[in-house]
């Protein structure tokens, strides 16, 4: 990292903090108590024994966060993994642990409690976000070993409001949204909330050749209507949610780390590609309040149909490309019950219910020599679950926690690969089954009303499955993985609640860790032996006057492979010898990440805020030979904010930092070259937002 640069970003920071405010915007002298439901029933966020960030909807709007990769930069040791703008093949990592490109995510993303496949995503209209950092199976199941990301939209009330925006920036940036909600007609029962979103750009990459400048243009809408039910004289609120997207995007953004050393926003493909996603969701919540208990029930039923088509070679010659097809359609159904009075003794119970079908298909072309291979796969995943969790307080200062969730999934695969590259052929089906048991114990220490220290380990899992673009004389299966989380952690106030300091401490012991063999373009899963990843983390906010906060948090995890020998693939799957990986660091798992932030409210109205983000070095490979160096990022924003209008001057990536979001390597021994992608350049635009 170019400590220059970080000078500076802390210098621009600490310039905000000495300035003398004159009068605030914001008269509270304390930071704000926030609420949320991490552990699936309400509690404050200082009393909620896990290690979880949360980003209040003044928070979002501030710091100006538009998507999920926004989000992972403000949280400590977390990252993204970024194929795209956005793109399918992004993954994400959380305290060393990295899933594959081909594999299930470890970090489970939901959206209003709907679990969705595409998580690189533009956000809206957002009321909180929460980040739960370290295995959450026991209430969340499968696939959240390292942790969710939980993305709370706002819910229709009976009040009127309403806001219009734009947004214009350089590269042709453009984007407009409509908020409304209300009452509907005259009712003091029903509300209803609609949000609309369209964004367009010409993308931050440049073709070479013919100097095209929007090769990796982005059109996307994003939707949402919510009709919510309040009756007066029963104990039951409903709302039912249409959520859409619709996004056509180039897919013209990778080219030699050579090239990429000589200018980072370059590219060279003749294909321009495009990636494309129209992903519809429709839910059903209702709660039912008792007076001793709720009944929540969450019925989901979402459909993602996605194309991903690029060029292979990067060239600009005719040789190689590739087209994936996706489709993927789920039906869940949670059914809880929870208590709802402040006793000795809080609970919640559940049973849960996955139904998925995701159909593949993928094409890769040799057009120069006419050769082709075609993958289809289906897959059937079905996943019950029952679950429960206790905190119980058997002293005054003492609370216990146990929790255990049993689950069960069945997998049906079908496969069929046709190639005339002088691969084998094959086809067949498959299908497996897995029976688990996610347990959590914990205990909680309440040494005053502002200090809370607790002590957890939980059990996490990642489902196995089969792979899509396994070579054909190799199995396509995986195992599932597993993962033990000891945890110890300190959630405090002080000063009268004008400073909060949160930190924890972890040790993860993970098994057959699901790691990726690459031989692009195709790549595929393996479990890798044992793993451990130790580190630590904290969060600071200080109310330094009315109107003046400063925070920082940062995360630290030494991550390695304690066993960890696989064999070595030629691309057509032939083994070639082996690899001993054993003391490396999981690949795209960066070792710290920390930010640092000032928000400044000033003459009533008006406000600067700054935020600076370094994501610490990391890996590439398993072999740990192509890394990338640790980078910061300078975020700025400042103008002026009411209850009827902002006007507000912004800048992304202010100091131009250069940076790789992913890189792989093609072809065998001498012939092996890597390949990347950049990170977006500085952007600076305005934003007119009118509110009523």
């Amino acid at each position: 990292m170019n400590f220059t640069y970080t000078k500076l970003a802390l210098a621009v920071c600490l310039s905000f903090s000495s300035t003398i405010s004159i009068s605030a915007e914001n008269n509270n002298d304390q930071l704000e108590t926030i609420v949320i439901t991490a552990e699936k029933i309400t509690a404050e966020s200082q009393k909620t024994p896990l290690s979880v960030s949360v980003l209040s909807d003044y928070d979002v709007e501030r710091a100006g966060i538009e998507n999920t990769f926004d989000v992972v930069k403000r949280t400590p040791n977390v990252s993204m993994i970024k194929a795209g703008n956005p793109s399918d093949a992004s993954f994400l990592s959380m305290r060393g642990i990295t899933p594959t490109m081909e594999g299930s995510q470890s970090v489970l993303f939901l959206i209003d409690g709907a679990m969705y496949q595409t998580f690189d995503t533009e956000l809206l209209d957002v009321e909180r976000i929460e980040v739960l950092r370290g295995p959450q199976g026991t209430l969340y199941g499968r696939n959240a070993s390292s942790g969710v990301i939980s993305i709370h939209t706002k819910d229709p009330d009976l009040f009127t409001e309403g806001s219009a925006g734009l947004t214009y920036g350089n590269y042709n940036q453009l984007k407009g949204n409509i908020i409304s909600g209300g009452a509907i007609g005259s009712s003091d029962e029903w509300a209803y909330r609609t949000a609309l979103q369209y964004a367009k750009n010409d993308g931050y990459f440049t073709r070479d050749y013919d100097n095209k400048d929007d090769v990796n243009k982005v059109k996307d809408f994003n939707g949402r209507v919510k009709v919510r039910w309040m009756p007066i004289d029963q104990p039951w609120d409903i709302i039912a949610t249409v959520d859409a997207q619709n996004r056509r995007n180039g897919n013209m953004s990778f080219a030699s780390l050579d090239q990429i050393k000589k200018d980072s926003h370059k590219v060279y493909s003749n294909f321009e590609g495009e990636t494309k996603a129209d992903i519809y969701t429709g839910s059903i919540r209702a709660t039912y309040a008792a007076d001793n208990f709720d009944v929540t029930s969450i019925t989901v039923y979402t459909e993602e149909d996605k194309a991903d088509n690029q060029d292979l070679d990067f060239t600009p010659a005719d040789v190689q490309e590739l087209f994936i097809d996706s489709n993927f359609s789920r039906v869940t159904q949670e059914l809880r019950l929870s208590s709802n009075q402040d006793s000795a003794l809080r609970w919640v119970g559940g049973l849960y219910f996955f139904d998925e079908t995701a159909k593949n298909d993928i094409d890769m072309k040799v057009k120069a020599f006419g050769m082709f291979n075609t993958t289809k796969t289906e897959s059937k995943v079905s996943n019950y679950a029952v679950f429960g969790n206790i905190n119980y307080q058997f002293a005054e200062k003492w609370e216990a926690i146990a929790g255990l969730r049993f689950d069960y999934q069945k997998v049906k695969f079908d496969y069929s690969d046709k190639s005339n590259m002088g691969i084998p052929n094959s086809e067949g089906s498959d299908e497996a089954n897995f029976n688990e048991w996610l347990p959590k114990v914990g205990l909680n220490y309440y040494a005053t009303n502002d200090v809370m220290m607790y002590a957890s380990i939980a059990r996490g899992y990642k489902s196995g499955g089969f792979n899509m673009l396994t070579p054909a004389n190799l199995s396509p299966k995986f195992d599932p993985e597993y993962t033990i989380n000891y945890e110890l952690g300190m959630k405090s106030e002080w000063f009268d609640n004008r400073v909060r300091f949160n930190s924890s401490v972890f040790w993860i012991d993970w098994k057959d860790q699901q790691v990726e063999q690459q031989l692009y373009p195709k790549s595929f899963t393996q479990n890798a032996g044992s793993t451990v990843s130790k580190g630590i983390e904290f969060e600071l906010s200080w109310l330094i006057q009315p109107g003046l906060t400063a925070w920082a948090n940062g995360g630290y995890n030494d991550a390695s492979f304690n066993d960890f020998v696989s064999k070595a693939y030629d691309n057509s799957g032939n083994v070639i010898g082996k690899n001993d990986y054993t003391g490396n660091r999981p690949a795209n798992a960066p070792k710290y990440t920390y930010s640092l932030g000032i928000d400044y409210n000033f003459l009533e109205n008006y406000f600067v805020y700054a935020d600076y983000n370094v994501t610490g070095d990391f890996y590439f490979d398993n072999a740990n030979t192509t890394k990338q160096d640790a980078y910061g990022i300078l975020n700025l924003r400042g103008g002026y904010t009411s209850a009827n209008l902002d006007l507000i001057l912004w800048a992304k990536n202010a100091l131009d930092e250069e940076y790789l979001t992913r890189a792989f390597p093609m072809g065998d021994g001498a012939n092996k070259k890597w390949y990347g992608r950049s990170g977006d350049p500085m952007t600076l635009g305005a934003t007119v937002n009118l509110k009523w």
